[in-house]
């Protein structure tokens, strides 16, 4: 198409030109015609050549430019459908950031939840070991009195044995008797620590050294 429009302008050029050189000629011989048909020919020629090739060229510009608007339209659509999928991308984003932001902080509450479980743990195990060395303590002391007790119930026994014995002998021998009341009323224990010391205790109502103030609770029995 350019190059019938290239033919068509310079068969136009052409025709102008050889008038311009007609009339040149003319001034010097006036009686000089004009050749028709080489002139018309190259003029309407040229003229129809540049019809033609413009018209040709207006179609494939128009073809291309229809094309250019195809394409610009499809771009377009494209460029819509990528926003709408980028704006849905971006609520999927946003969804992931909160679910994300959730998460840690969740995590963040487990931890701090773990860290108080394991210090109730700590404190637990604390009280419990203090519990225990508690359990041994009593029945360490639960086991001397224990001991204890039975160290007395011995001695009780032994006194008691004792007492019915001089019982026996105070009702045959009075004047022993009097020896021993005397005997009892010369003996003096301070305290329990004296009596102990003494392996006297426990001390009865009517034993050398008993006093009230060994007694209590007056039940006959001293230092028990």
């Amino acid at each position: 198409m350019e190059i019938i429009t290239t033919i068509g302008s310079l068969m136009f050029f052409f025709s102008l030109v050889y008038l311009a050189y007609h009339f040149i000629r003319k001034r010097k011989n006036p009686l000089r015609t004009l050749p028709r048909k080489k002139f018309y020919t190259a003029l309407i020629g040229g003229f129809a050549l540049v019809g033609i090739g413009s018209s040709l060229t207006d179609t494939s510009v128009q073809d291309a430019l229809n094309e250019a608007i195809e394409i610009n339209t499809a771009l377009i659509a494209e460029n819509d459908e990528l926003k709408s999928t980028n704006a849905k991308l971006q609520e999927s984003n946003d969804v992931v950031n909160k679910e994300l932001n959730d998460l840690t902080k969740k995590l963040s509450d487990s931890d701090k939840l773990d860290k108080e479980l394991k210090d109730q743990q700590a404190a637990h195990k604390e009280k419990t070991e203090a519990f225990e060395k508690e359990i041994a303590d009593l029945k360490a002391t639960n086991t001397t009195f224990a001991t204890e007790v039975d160290s007395l119930k011995n001695q009780v026994a032994s006194k008691s044995a004792t007492s019915t014995a001089s019982s026996s002998n105070s009702s045959s021998d009075s004047s022993s008797s009097a020896g021993t009341s005397q005997q009892s009323a010369n003996v003096y224990y301070k305290n329990c620590t004296a009596v102990r010391d003494a392996g006297a205790d426990p001390v009865y109502r009517g034993d050398p050294g008993y006093a009230k103030h060994l007694d209590r609770d007056g039940d006959g029995v001293g230092c028990e």
